[in-house]
């Protein structure tokens, strides 16, 4: 908890001023890992993940709608990394379904998390042509049926 007030807070903050940098100018190369290393760059005493590496302290991990890892509440500043995911549930009366990170990763970081509703809010590359290049996204770690959702503490460099 120590590491992510020092460094975590920061982290979210700086995703929200890209997000809203983006409006305006391509953030990074305009993909998932360039955004959150954008990201992670504006904080200096963020570690910046080395090539295959990961991006800190495992604190979640969820593989089909078994949960795996639960190490610590997430938080606000946190990456998120969902691989092959594919989402099915309900949004108010209507049924949906989505698939994420499909061949490539999907990186993000937390913005919010609703711990009563299992619900992930967060910034991540917006892959659609013609908008800002960084989007907010929800996410509801329960409606997972298959694939994997991990979420990383940042550590300081």
């Amino acid at each position: 908890m120590a590491v992510w007030g020092r460094v975590g807070v920061q982290v979210a903050e700086a995703a929200s001023a890209l997000l809203e940098r983006s409006k305006r100018a391509l953030v990074g190369n305009g993909s998932y890992f360039g955004f959150v290393n954008t990201a992670l760059a504006q904080v200096p005493q963020a570690r910046l993940p080395q090539a295959g590496t990961d991006y800190g302290y495992l604190i979640y991990a969820q593989v089909g709608s078994t949960v795996q890892t639960r190490a610590s509440e997430i938080l606000p500043g946190d990456v998120i990394v969902l691989e092959d995911a594919r989402l099915k549930g309900h949004k108010g009366l209507h049924n949906y379904s989505l698939s994420v990170g499909e061949g490539v990763p999907c990186l993000g970081v937390v913005a919010e998390f609703e711990a009563k509703k299992l619900k992930v809010k967060a910034l991540q590359a917006n892959q659609h042509v013609g908008q800002a290049t960084v989007e907010s996204v929800s996410y509801r770690l329960e409606d997972l049926k298959s694939g994997s959702i991990r979420i990383y503490r940042v550590l300081e460099a």
